[in-house]
C-alpha cells in the first residue's frame, strides 16, 4: 500500500497551471476503500498550498460514476471542446512501486 493508504492516484494540473487536481483511491485503517478528490493551489505571496478535498465512500462510487458520465455527456453534446492530445498527455498517472501496492 502506498503513502497514507493510497492504492492508486492520478494527478493533473489545471490548464492555466493555477491549481492541481488529484484523484486518489485509498484504504483507511478499517479496510474501507474511498475516493478522495483534492484541489491544491498555491497561495499568492506564501510558500504553502490551500487544499480542498471531497471524499466519496465505496458505496457511493457507482452513483458518482453515473453522475460524472451524465455531466460529460452534457458537456460533449453542447459543443464544449474536448482536450487536445497534447492536453491529454499532460495528465500524469502516478504509479506506485510494487512494494507499496499492498
Amino acid at each position: 500500500m502506498g503513502t497514507r493508504g493510497e492504492l492508486f492516484s492520478v494527478r493533473f494540473p489545471a490548464m492555466n497551471k493555477s491549481r492541481t487536481y488529484f484523484f486518489n483511491v485509498k484504504k483507511n485503517r478499517k479496510g474501507d476503500i474511498f475516493l478522495s478528490v483534492v484541489e491544491s493551489k498555491p497561495q499568492e505571496g506564501h510558500s504553502y498550498f490551500e487544499r480542498f478535498q471531497v471524499v466519496f465512500f465505496e458505496d457511493d462510487i457507482g452513483a458518482l460514476e453515473h453522475a460524472i458520465s451524465e455531466v460529460m455527456g452534457f458537456v460533449k453534446k453542447n459543443g464544449i471542446p474536448e482536450m487536445s492530445s497534447d492536453e491529454w498527455h499532460s495528465i500524469r498517472r502516478i504509479e506506485l512501486p510494487d512494494d507499496e501496492q499492498g
